[in-house]
């Protein structure tokens, strides 16, 4: 679902206690994918820097989401957008990502906000140094600038995809059919990064639309299986090593390495 299995259950869990109470059971469901789906869209934006270090660069995120009933509507505005924000520093903390001071999410319920939901991006405002530490800055010595790890990338092997070649620029990288996954209400709950087209090679048919994932660690990358049908395996050094499905740590990629997406295939480069 993310970067952080673990941590993102313990989060919906209580996002789950949180709206049955306020909202009712009934009603819950409808919010949990909605709460899922803006955590993973943001998630998407944290930026990976030298050393690994990762950053948020926005100081506000709205998020808008449709809503007709004015009661309903001032709830979301108000107590959602507490938790949500609650929710989004908790996740960022348990990767190691910082968020800028002052982060703050506003929620805007409305009839005319677009379905299933929107997110601006504020960035984050800086604020002019002190006249001591320009000076300071002025005469200290030059320092090495620190040089940037390019991203890896991932060529497609075997199999019809959008692209030949895809860079692993975000801090998480979906692999699966279809670009935009939703449930049964057209809600939106996953987007895919690596898109495996549908109907158009007999390899396709074996990736699941909610295959696996790469996640950046650091100078590392990892891949995870999302419960796919036909699972994921990378073949490395002439055997084949199972990703298990759920596993959060996953499988360490290395360059070179072959990632079957059940009969599909890409190859991993640096």
């Amino acid at each position: 679902m993310s970067l952080f299995s673990e941590i993102e259950k313990t989060i919906e869990r209580g996002f789950r206690h949180w709206t049955e109470r306020l909202f009712g059971p009934a009603q819950a469901g409808d919010l949990i994918t909605l709460h899922r789906a803006i955590l993973e869209e943001i998630e998407s934006r944290v930026e990976i820097m030298p050393r690994g270090r990762r950053v948020f660069p926005f100081g506000r995120v709205i998020v808008a989401v449709p809503e007709t009933d004015p009661g309903r509507r001032t709830l979301l505005e108000t107590a959602f957008a507490e938790r949500l924000g609650e929710d989004v520093a908790e996740s960022m903390r348990a990767v190691g990502c910082e968020l800028p001071e002052g982060f703050a999410v506003e929620v805007r319920a409305g009839g005319d906000a677009p379905s299933p939901f929107a997110i601006q991006y504020e960035p984050v405002r800086t604020q002019p140094q002190a006249q001591p530490a320009a000076a300071a800055a002025a005469t200290a010595p030059p320092t090495e600038p620190v040089p940037a790890l390019a991203p890896a990338r991932l060529i497609v092997v075997k199999g019809k995809a959008e692209h030949t070649e895809y860079a692993l620029e975000k801090a998480r990288v979906n692999l699966g059919r279809l670009a935009e996954l939703t449930d049964s209400d057209q809600r939106m709950t996953r987007r895919n990064d690596v898109v495996f087209e549908e109907g158009t090679d007999e390899a396709n048919a074996t990736v699941s639309r909610k295959h696996a994932h790469i996640r950046r660690d650091g100078a590392d990358y990892r891949l995870c299986d999302d419960g796919s049908e036909f699972g994921t395996r990378v073949f490395r050094d002439g055997r084949s090593i199972d990703v298990p499905s759920g596993n959060r740590r996953g499988e360490k990629l290395r360059p070179g390495d072959e990632i079957y997406l059940g009969r599909a295939c890409l190859r991993f480069e640096r």
